[in-house]
């Protein structure tokens, strides 16, 4: 038995791989293969806190990316600070992870951080430690996390 040996697909093996390669094809177009994320948050920080406040959004389990820019997007310019509506920009997309926003609950203060990261508690901390770093040595001890949540699978 001598020759070579050739792959063989029958008619409708052929179909079916046709229909495989399109399906796949149409499935990267509609939604792309990437790191997309299913969370977002997004902050407006203008350059004087303590006068003008700072605003913030984020969202999580979204469907997609865009979605998830969108909405938190959204809701960082529902504020009711005109000044620092339009300054609200996504700052970071993330999937099956935890974000957390704290503050200085005292008005006209600057104390203000966020985080992403692998859980609630390094979120929290992250987010605590960048309040603290900007209340300044009289106000450190007041930062507070504000809210917190997490995307997927992440806790």
């Amino acid at each position: 038995m001598g020759g070579s040996m050739h792959p063989y697909l029958s008619k409708c093996g052929r179909n079916a791989a046709r229909g495989f390669v399109l399906f796949a094809l149409v499935a990267a177009i509609v939604r792309p293969m990437s790191a997309g994320a299913d969370g977002a948050i997004a902050v407006g920080l203008p350059p004087d806190v303590v006068k003008q406040g700072f605003a913030y959004g984020y969202v999580t389990d979204y469907p997609d990316p865009i979605q998830a820019d969108a909405q938190a997007l959204k809701k960082c310019r529902e504020t009711t600070i005109d000044a620092v509506r339009p300054l609200c920009e996504v700052i970071q997309d993330f999937k099956n992870q935890c974000v957390a926003v704290a503050m200085d609950p005292q008005a006209g203060t600057p104390g203000v951080g966020w985080a992403v990261a692998a859980s609630s508690h390094a979120a929290e901390a992250q987010a605590l430690a960048k309040c603290e770093q900007t209340a300044g040595p009289g106000r450190r001890a007041a930062c507070a996390v504000d809210h917190s949540s997490c995307d997927g699978s992440a806790k």
